[in-house]
């Protein structure tokens, strides 16, 4: 009996105080309109990834055209971008840009984030910037898993910045 409990106490310990998703925040969503063609702002996305240690997309699709007068579409989904590695400084890292799963006793050992950027062609020589983002990270002594959850905007707005600054500085042939 007494062995039971035992297990049932280290059970309960072990068990994260809440889902990932239950009282996790809103995920935060950016849109932009720029006076900047598509070209420009499809190449400042890719420059901001660049500068930021995201160079590798996941997805990177630019849907021309079908016909003419019509709107190019991209869609930018980066790989995940490496915020922090350690044990006595991911979590204090994390908590700044969202609010962590609680896990009992949890060590957090990696931090990470992943953005979702689709670009839309507008009338006049304009485009429409929407940009949201993931963050994910490991627990390594409790559950050792990835957990996910919403950032609070900070990084979301970061790299908004960093978009508008680098198509508006591009130079791409169009």
């Amino acid at each position: 009996m007494k062995h039971a409990i035992v297990i049932l106490a280290a059970l309960l310990l072990a068990m994260p105080l809440a889902a990932a998703g239950d009282d996790q925040q809103e995920q935060i969503v950016l849109e932009e309109t720029l006076d900047v063609s598509f070209g420009r702002v499809w190449a400042g996305v890719k420059k901001a990834m660049e500068i930021k240690g995201c160079a590798k997309p996941e997805v990177e699709k630019v849907i021309e055209p079908a016909e003419e007068g019509g709107q190019y579409k991209g869609l930018y989904k980066s790989d995940y971008c490496i915020l922090v590695t350690g044990e006595d400084s991911t979590k204090t890292v994390m908590e700044r840009y969202g609010e962590l799963p609680r896990i009992r006793m949890g060590i957090w050992t990696t931090g990470r984030i992943k953005y979702f950027i689709n670009v839309k062609e507008l009338e006049n020589r304009k485009a429409k910037i929407t940009l949201k983002a993931q963050l994910s990270g490991y627990e390594e002594y409790i559950t050792s898993q990835v957990y996910f959850w919403n950032s609070n905007g900070i990084l979301e707005r970061e790299m908004m910045a960093l978009i508008i600054k680098m198509a508006t500085e591009a130079k791409t042939s169009e």
